[in-house]
């Protein structure tokens, strides 16, 4: 009896070992296929860059200066700042601006409270800021760098004023995406001819396509970043479209 149990759990091993080594050699075969799928893939694509870059001049400008005025009474701070105005404006108007091109946002009124001997602030007024701001647009981009750069003059009118770094923009940017994607495409389908030639191949049809950031930097700058570049304070400035193309492979 005990031989016949013997025999029936050497049998039952048996049969768990041979099971366990056609396991392991299914799944070692269907290893070695997978990685010979993987590996004829890789070798019958090419994944290539193409890029495109061009040189451009802006063509309008955005700038804005603020000026500001403190007064014990509001009565006398618009006053005060009305002068302001009218220096600015004729600093403006001196400069060939156009007054179209010139819009005056609303004035502000900021109350300042007095503290007590304790430094708590309390409910009485002690002054009144003042602020009102000027917002140029215009199409001349290098008078408006030349006024930025000397708006400062009118501090010396007794004009408490803070001048912004003026945008510079391109209108017939979303044209110009289009013409250096296409010129990036052609750059790429090059450089994979180029590649394939020099292995025995010829480029075969397009397998995927995926479109890089644009980078709009300064002339001579090399910044680049994920979310794309978009210099708006030189007038001349790079645009730059990258993609990424990839094709099969014909021997």
């Amino acid at each position: 009896m005990n031989q016949y149990l013997s025999h029936i759990s050497g049998s039952r091993l048996a049969m768990f070992l041979l099971g366990a080594t056609l396991a392991l050699g299914f799944t070692f075969s269907a290893h070695m296929l997978s990685t010979a799928i993987v590996r004829l893939k890789h070798e019958n694509t090419i994944k290539v860059k193409g890029t495109a870059d061009k040189t451009i001049t802006s063509d309008s400008a955005k700038w804005s200066v603020s000026y500001s005025v403190r007064s014990a009474n509001l009565q006398d701070g618009y006053t005060e700042l009305e002068k302001s105005r009218e220096i600015v404006k004729k600093y403006l108007a001196d400069a060939k601006v156009p007054e179209l091109e010139c819009t005056y946002v609303a004035i502000s009124s900021n109350p300042q409270f007095k503290k007590d001997a304790n430094g708590f602030v309390t409910n009485e007024v002690e002054f009144y800021v003042l602020n009102q701001s000027v917002q140029v647009k215009s199409k001349d981009v290098k008078r408006i760098e030349a006024l930025s750069d000397s708006i400062t003059e009118l501090i010396k009118s007794g004009v408490d004023l803070h001048s912004n770094a003026p945008a510079f923009l391109y209108s017939g940017l979303e044209q110009l995406k289009l013409e250096l994607l296409g010129t990036a495409t052609q750059n790429a389908y090059d450089r994979a001819k180029t590649l394939a030639e020099n292995s025995h191949g010829k480029v075969g049809g397009l397998s995927s396509a995926s479109q890089g950031v644009f980078q709009i930097t300064p002339v001579d700058s090399t910044d680049v970043s994920d979310g794309g570049e978009y210099d708006t304070s030189t007038i001349e400035k790079k645009v730059k479209a990258v993609v990424t193309l990839e094709f099969s492979i014909e021997k």
